[in-house]
């Protein structure tokens, strides 16, 4: 949604998923080249607006792509980095476990699984995997020292003008008012089963589980001292 608005403008090249690795696997076949600097130079020079800046949106796990963040850092030096991220990571982590089930990622694309079912595993995978890995990008820019600003899914959603304007003074570049998408380019996705499966798993989930438990030591605890155990031994 964010990615798509923000090339409507002209002004942030066109913020998309190139080092998805199932994205860059088209990426090379098009180029017919096999190394990732090679690669993602032809990628800059065909998707850098006027200005010249160029936009990307990478997900935690995408770092392996790079070969790490230092990588990454190297490759965009002087970057500014906006973690995009939902206060209700319940809605998020059940709308990637449908997205995975379907292979609907945006609004538009042909589903290759028209009827998703609901499985507590899969969202409790998806929940924790969303939880690290907001926490991973957090820890990682903050670390690094990276030039950052976090924003909410939702309030973006609501406020996508104002939002966009907050993005544009952040990183230091003017907008014209008639360079402002009248409307989002996507749609939103999620429908009556969302909230259903979200109040189902709140429903099935054990609120007894040992990871809650104020009961003897926490996990961290417990890994500690099979650590100091295992140094002992």
């Amino acid at each position: 949604m964010l990615g798509h608005a923000l090339y409507k403008t002209g002004s942030f090249g066109f913020p998309l998923e190139y080092t998805n690795p199932s994205n860059f696997a088209r990426w090379k076949r098009r180029f017919g080249i096999d190394d990732f600097q090679g690669i993602m130079t032809e990628i800059q020079q065909r998707r850098t607006s006027p200005n010249g800046v160029f936009g990307i949106k990478i997900h935690y796990p995408h770092i392996k792509q790079f070969g790490g963040f230092d990588n990454l850092v190297r490759l965009f030096p002087n970057a500014h980095y906006v973690l995009l991220s939902r206060k209700d990571v319940l809605k998020q982590a059940v709308s990637l476990s449908i997205a995975r089930q379907t292979g609907v990622w945006i609004s538009g694309q042909k589903p290759v699984n028209e009827n998703p079912t609901y499985d507590f595993e899969h969202i409790d995978k998806c929940l924790r995997e969303t939880i690290l890995n907001n926490s991973s990008w957090r820890y990682t820019l903050a670390a690094s020292g990276c030039n950052y600003i976090e924003m909410d899914f939702d309030h973006v959603r609501n406020n996508l003008f104002q939002s966009i304007e907050k993005i544009a003074s952040f990183i230091g570049i003017e907008i014209e008012s008639t360079e402002m998408p009248k409307e989002q380019a996507t749609k939103k996705q999620s429908k009556y089963i969302n909230k259903e499966w979200a109040m189902k798993f709140i429903s099935d989930f054990n609120k007894a589980d040992e990871l809650l438990s104020n009961k003897g030591i926490g996990i961290a605890e417990k890994i500690k001292g099979k650590v100091k155990r295992l140094i002992q031994a």
